[in-house]
């Protein structure tokens, strides 16, 4: 009997060659391969028919055979450097000591990954596109939380280092994580190779021994990612039932075709959990992103972060995110818009825009400051400092106060607010947050610029905040420049020059022009009620010129 490796090396030597510079070349057919093979090894015919047919797949799935001739039982190289290969590779099998990659090319290393990972992505992308279709060759389960805050669902970056990695479908998820051997049942799952099926897509598994592992898997995720303790959990529930899901993707090197399972989860926190996740935002505040439902549907949010939901999309599953919600603190939000005061003694204004009620509350210098600066962090405004003892839950508006002196001055104002009928401070436990869904910032921390860009056809406009300054931090000063054409702008430039007839000529249509969506955003991304207002029937700048 001859070993696999004197085949191999002797069907090397019989393969059909072909010259280097010419035309020549040989077309043996598969039965006088046969033949050659027993008459130069000894072999019986069907050890030399399997070893012939195992050398043919390989050859084809080099691409190195003509396929033409191939069907009908000849075999012909298709270039010099296909024999080449073919023979360099069936003769070095036939070497117990030949690897065709170095020894140590699977480890996990780091600086291998991307090799490896474009390799099993070449083989899986050209196998996918077989008739078969995508056969998944990977089973992963996955535990996902869906938290929501103000509206808008967590989202933690992917553990991958390759952001933009090409196959990568987007850089953020749910948070959660794969369920391991550890998390399955002990006593159902007490031998390797149970625990292996469970991991298995050939295999098949009872699905039932799927719930305890996800609900263990999601408490260690809860306590990995987002630093929530299991004594911080109040609950822990199946949002829906689990979601199937089969694509080529996989972080790092496991790039292949999968399997998934997806429990979703609706998670309750108690008082010690809600203070344990605005630690971990204002701790690692890189790893996490806020997406709305809408957001999530188009796999993007306003920042531009893109978010893996696959699953979401593939099962038709929508979510409302107060189904969800973790609510932190005790008061309800203002619901209605207000302006905060930039200096003591300007009132707050509340209300509908054209209907806003004036509310005055005696504070201090150190007072205003501190709520214009929580404005600025309620909006999401870059912070250029902060004290000692503060930090910031990304993107929840919510500051950490761990200074003792400070927490109580803030507790103090937020009396002096409540009095005066303004819950504007909300405060759980260290963490402390304007309670307030749309500030916006007193004119007096504003000035403008208008510039006529065309004669008459459009204006160049750029309104400049200063920079807040507070006991808690510091937010730079921001400013934004946008284009105002038309009658609106035509008016902006009138009364910045002291001319008010195109603007009481015009009432109606700079009205209207002010609330519409593009003159909007803008105003809103600067924390602007109005640029322009109308007193006791007389138009006029909301903002000073600078």
């Amino acid at each position: 009997m001859n070993s696999a490796a004197d085949l191999l090396t002797a069907i090397s030597r019989h393969l059909p060659r072909i010259a280097e510079e010419g035309s020549d070349r040989e077309e043996i057919s598969e039965t006088e391969l046969v033949q050659r093979l027993i008459a130069s090894t000894g072999t019986g015919l069907e050890h030399a028919r399997a070893a012939l047919g195992i050398v043919r797949r390989l050859l084809q799935a080099l691409s190195v055979l003509d396929e033409r001739i191939l069907t009908g039982g000849e075999w012909a190289f298709v270039s010099f450097p296909a024999f080449l290969l073919a023979r360099s590779v069936l003769g070095g099998l036939g070497d117990s000591g030949f690897r065709l990659l170095e020894s140590g090319y699977w480890d996990a290393n780091d600086f291998r990954i991307e090799r490896q990972r474009g390799l099993i992505k070449n083989s899986e992308e050209l196998r996918t596109a077989l008739p078969a279709g995508l056969v998944p060759i990977r089973r992963v389960w996955v535990s996902w939380a869906w938290i929501a805050l103000d509206g808008k669902f967590l989202m933690v970056r992917r553990d991958d280092p390759a952001l933009h990695r090409d196959g990568s479908r987007g850089q953020f998820v749910f948070p959660g994580g794969r369920l391991s051997s550890a998390d399955l049942p002990a006593l159902k799952y007490s031998t390797t190779s149970a625990r292996l099926d469970f991991f298995d897509p050939s295999c098949e598994v009872d699905a039932s021994h799927s719930r305890s592992a996800f609900s263990k898997a999601m408490h260690r995720e809860l306590r990995e990612e987002l630093e929530i303790p299991a004594t911080g959990i109040e609950s822990q529930s199946p949002a829906c039932s689990v979601l199937q899901h089969k694509a080529t993707e996989g972080a790092k090197s496991a790039f292949s075709a999968s399997e998934y399972h997806i429990q979703p989860f609706k998670v309750e926190l108690n008082s010690a959990g809600k203070t344990a996740l605005l630690r971990c935002l204002a701790s690692r505040s890189e790893r996490f992103a806020w997406f709305t439902a809408e957001e999530l549907v188009a796999t993007v949010n306003a920042a531009g972060d893109k978010a893996f939901v696959d699953a979401l999309h593939e099962n038709e599953q929508e979510l409302d995110p107060e189904l969800y919600a973790v609510h932190v603190g005790m008061a309800d939000p203002i619901q209605d818009p207000i302006d905060i005061p930039g200096a003591p003694g300007e009132p707050f204004s509340i209300g509908i825009t054209g209907r806003e009620k004036k509310v005055h509350v005696d504070l201090g210098p150190d007072e205003t400051n501190t709520l214009t600066w929580l404005a600025a962090v309620r909006r999401g405004e870059s912070v250029s400092e902060l004290a000692a003892g503060v930090s910031i839950a990304h993107g929840s508006g919510w500051v950490l106060v761990d200074d003792d002196a400070a927490l109580t001055q803030l507790k103090s104002l937020a009396a002096k607010l409540k009095s005066s009928g303004l819950p504007l401070l909300d405060i759980h436990e260290h963490a402390v947050r304007l309670n307030a869904v749309t500030p916006y910032f007193s004119t007096s921390l504003m000035a403008m610029e208008i510039h006529d860009d065309s004669r008459g056809k459009s204006y160049r406009l750029t309104l400049a905040r200063r920079m807040l300054q507070s006991p808690l931090g510091i937010v730079f000063a921001r400013e934004a420049t946008t284009t105002l054409s038309g009658i609106f702008g035509n008016t902006v430039y009138s009364l910045a020059h002291n001319d008010s007839r195109s603007a009481l000529d015009n009432l109606e249509t700079w009205k209207r022009t002010q609330r519409q969506s593009e003159t909007r955003s803008y105003l809103d991304s600067m924390g602007v009620r109005l640029l322009v207002r109308q007193v006791d029937g007389v138009p006029e700048l909301a903002i000073g010129q600078r």
